[in-house]
């Protein structure tokens, strides 16, 4: 069975939404089980990741595999580190293989994003 890290915060609405894709999608896709996680830290085996967030910027429901594609932002302290950061840091020390993130659009509707999301999963 293939584990989907699903990253969010349900106590603030922007970041929820793939939380809520994640709940709705659950037993619904043969072969795929949705992992609620706070942080890579919690993840033990991190050499492949299966990952669903949300992102600013996207008009759809997109598939990133090139890191380079991920935006982040110039940390002022260890406290300004997002996932995109986070993972080019472990990519750059080996701690990373293939990093598939199904990006989902932070102000999308969930009726669309979970049917975009379904689609995604089944067609890869």
């Amino acid at each position: 069975m293939a584990k989907i890290f699903v990253f969010g915060n349900e106590l603030v609405e922007k970041d929820s939404l793939a939380l809520k894709v994640a709940k709705k999608l659950k037993g619904k896709i043969k072969g795929i089980e949705f992992e609620a996680v706070e942080s890579l830290d919690t993840i033990k085996k991190r050499q492949d990741l299966y990952i669903m967030d949300v992102a600013v910027g996207l008009e759809k429901v997109q598939l990133i595999e090139d890191l380079n594609k991920l935006q982040t932002k110039q940390p002022v302290s260890g406290h300004d580190f997002d996932l995109a950061m986070e993972l080019k840091l472990l990519r750059k020390i080996g701690e990373l293989g293939k990093v598939r993130i199904i990006a989902i659009p932070a102000e999308y509707e969930l009726k669309n994003a979970v049917g975009e999301v379904k689609t995604l999963i089944e067609s890869n």
